[in-house]
């Protein structure tokens, strides 16, 4: 979008829309539609670092964060270590498997591909042994066979972006996934085995295919995935504002497959994988997003953010996520480990701001359910975005500039503004204006559908 003169001054009237069909900004789709009526907390989830140096001693965090999900892995070579025999968890995992059933927190399990151990190479072997999809079913029925005697809640996710591992590069074949390709249609019977294995032993048990490129699970898809799998797990990482998507409405290597909506919001990119997924299986499939975070000062493998920018990011990606009917977000990660500045804590244990605007996040809107988008639902990538929250205590709105532009609310007359920043430090009373910048703000309020105006004022 164009920068206009920086002596304009624009000033913008609008309803913050507790509307009908046909208002300035009309209403996301309602629960049902792309998302089931729950509480806003349900989606709340960490990707934990237990297995990766991570104390144990930090389990209470998951509390306090209140989150509901997490993701733990089980490495295969682990669980088979002679060809054949499973053997239990280890200890420490089942430590924290069950403080995870003690606190009805579930626990996405990822299924490593590969096991040297049990399966050593053999020279020229092609496909390499250790990725035998028998073999991994069984394993995979094995996790699944503990899990729920240890009676915590789980989900299957299989493998950890394929695209970008040695398996890919080991099998062999275009790194999009871009047919032929060797390494898309072994993980699929990989997939199979692991599916017919699974639901064999419980069919409600739900098993997720894995890659970070949204195109990649279109080629999963026309390699012929299994009717019966649940759902598909994303890693939608982008270098700038969550509302965008990393690839555009015409970026080459997609094709044919048109991924994202001109705008390349996010929101489309889950739209469009959803459709396709169902389109292809014949039902609906679950989308999960089991990383998603920004790295943050020196050490980033990446160009890093600022702790003011992953602040506002952190919360907008929670929100965003919901409204598009994921059905859990874990964030990456709970401490840095071996992965660069990506945690909530650093590995001395310090803890960054992104653990408070997580917390924020949480105290504001766990127990509330998200209604619906009340303004910048036809610009999802710019401009003011506000979403409408509600439980038995009232409605609450979540509001940010999506461009990171500055606004400022002014309050509808006789309505003043409350509520708290990010961080959750208390915002002006007694109906101050407001200024409303690219970090969530989360006001309290009736928020009536019959009036609620507000008046927003852009310097530019």
């Amino acid at each position: 979008m164009p920068t206009p003169p920086s002596t304009a001054r624009r000033r913008l009237l609008g309803t913050l829309a507790l509307a009908p069909a046909g208002a300035l900004w009309p209403a996301a789709p309602a629960a049902g539609a792309d998302r089931p009526a729950r509480r806003f907390g349900d989606t709340l989830g960490l990707g934990v670092k237990f297995a990766q140096g991570q104390p144990a001693s930090e389990l209470p965090m998951l509390t306090e964060l209140r989150v509901r999900w997490v993701r733990d892995v089980i490495v295969w070579p682990d669980l088979e270590p002679v060809a054949g025999r499973h053997v239990a968890f280890a200890a420490p995992l089942r430590e924290r498997l069950a403080f995870y059933a003690r606190h009805d927190i579930g626990v996405v399990m990822l299924l490593t591909l590969g096991n040297d151990k049990a399966y050593p190479p053999v020279p020229d072997e092609q496909p390499p042994r250790r990725y035998d999809p028998e073999a991994f079913g069984r394993y995979a029925a094995a996790v699944a066979r503990q899990l729920r005697a240890l009676g915590v809640r789980f989900v299957l996710e299989i493998g950890n972006e394929p695209h970008n591992s040695q398996f890919a590069r080991t099998i062999g074949g275009h790194w999009t996934g871009r047919g032929p390709a060797a390494w898309v249609r072994h993980y699929v019977r990989m997939v199979a085995a692991a599916v017919r294995e699974v639901k064999a032993i419980d069919p409600a048990i739900r098993l997720l295919t894995d890659d970070d490129m949204w195109v990649v699970h279109y080629w999963y898809l026309e390699a012929g995935l299994p009717r019966e799998l649940d759902g598909f797990a994303v890693h939608p990482y982008v270098k700038g504002a969550p509302e965008k998507a990393a690839v555009g409405f015409q970026t080459d290597w997609l094709a044919p497959f048109t991924v994202v909506d001109r705008d390349a919001s996010f929101r489309s990119a889950v739209r469009r994988l959803r459709e396709q997924g169902e389109a292809r299986l014949g039902r609906r499939p679950e989308i999960w997003i089991t990383e998603w975070g920004w790295p943050v000062g020196p050490g980033a493998a990446g160009p890093p953010i600022d702790d003011a920018t992953l602040v506002a990011y952190l919360p907008r990606a929670f929100i965003l996520s919901a409204a598009a009917g994921v059905e859990a977000l874990l964030w990456f990660s709970s401490r840095d480990s071996v992965d660069g500045p990506m945690g909530l804590t650093r590995n001395d244990g310090s803890r960054r701001d992104s653990y408070r605007a997580f917390k924020t996040l949480a105290a504001e809107l766990a127990d509330w359910t998200l209604l619906r988008q009340v303004a910048g639902a036809a610009q999802p990538t710019e401009g003011l975005q506000a979403f409408l929250f509600e439980s038995p205590a009232g409605r609450k709105l979540a509001v940010w500039s999506a461009d990171g532009r500055p606004r400022r609310l002014k309050p509808p007359p006789g309505a003043p503004l409350r509520g708290v920043d990010a961080l959750g430090q208390p915002l002006p009373a007694n109906g101050a204006t407001l200024a409303v910048g690219a970090a969530p703000i989360y006001l309290a309020g009736g928020w009536s559908d019959a009036v609620l105006a507000a008046r927003l004022d852009t310097d530019d």
